[in-house]
């Protein structure tokens, strides 16, 4: 079947929720659903030291997201998402009131192709898929408060430049279950006022078998980043670092074509450059096959 969502590759410590792009089986053996589509929820939320002196900063954020996933060719697999952001930054400046800002609009649009390039059959089929992508500019890095001025990075709903992603994915059939691997790269460009750092993604994980329409999901989803860098290509503070999350989930498909999917993403491993702390994150996914 198709992915009924991907995890976004990755900005930077604060932008992302890594995972693998695609499922083990979107390439490969008797697929009968050709196109899925659907909207998810992501949940990301993390707190960091403030820049300008004592204090913590804290980041929420929902992107809720219309998907489509397509499957032209047996190994070929496209998928592209086009999110809304919903963005929430309190700061705590040590003993002064909390600051909240938020800000809402449309993300970065981004494209995956996964292309199968070998293929082992048998009792155990496995398929090695090489990873593109790429994610265009179409969120707002200029937005700005009721005085005019520029909103903190954090609050910008898009990155304001294109990113690149290439990597490997390998899918492997262990009898009703599935096996899947795959590490990623993704480099960043410069945006007008900030640029996030280049990332490297990992991932393994088992799909259960399907007991009347229900899979279970268990994973390790890993991301290691480069600092981000300001304005003036100086490191920016408090950002890159390694964390490993473990990753459980349940995926149901119906008859009719109708999928959900949630996965939770809990750090059990964070080794970050400053002052930072990666909190769980979630996913929840709706999709529709034809």
């Amino acid at each position: 079947m198709l992915a009924s969502g991907v995890a976004r590759d990755a900005l930077a410590c604060s932008q992302c929720m890594c995972g693998t792009p695609f499922p083990a089986d979107a390439l490969g053996g008797v697929v009968p659903m050709q196109l899925r589509y659907g909207v998810e929820d992501r949940y990301l939320s993390k707190s960091t030291g403030l820049d300008e002196g004592p204090g913590e900063e804290r980041e929420r954020e929902h992107r809720l997201s219309a998907f489509a996933a397509w499957r032209p060719h047996d190994r070929l697999a496209l998928l592209g998402r086009l999110p809304y952001n919903f963005k929430e930054l309190e700061q705590e400046p040590l003993g002064q009131p909390i600051e909240t800002g938020t800000a809402q609009g449309l993300g970065d649009a981004e494209l995956l192709a996964l292309i199968g390039v070998a293929r082992a059959t048998g009792a155990h089929s496995a398929t090695l898929g090489l990873v593109l992508g790429v994610a265009a500019p179409t969120g707002s890095n200029n937005l700005r408060d009721e005085n005019g001025e520029r909103l903190d990075e954090h609050l910008q709903t898009g990155s304001g430049a294109w990113s690149f992603t290439t990597g490997l994915n390998l899918g492997a059939s262990l009898g009703g279950s599935i096996f899947e691997t795959g590490v990623l790269a993704r480099a960043n460009g410069q945006g007008p006022h900030y640029r996030y750092g280049n990332a490297v993604l990992f991932n393994a994980g088992l799909t259960g078998p399907s007991w009347r329409g229900w899979r279970g999901i268990a994973q390790l989803n890993g991301r290691t980043a480069a600092h981000d860098l300001e304005e003036a290509g100086d490191p920016a503070p408090n950002t890159g670092g390694t964390v490993l999350y473990a990753t459980p989930g349940l995926r149901w498909q119906t008859a009719l074509g109708i999928g959900v999917e949630a996965l939770v993403q809990i750090p059990v491993f964070q080794s970050l450059q400053g002052v930072q702390h990666e909190n769980t994150t979630a996913r929840l996914g709706l999709s529709l096959d034809r």
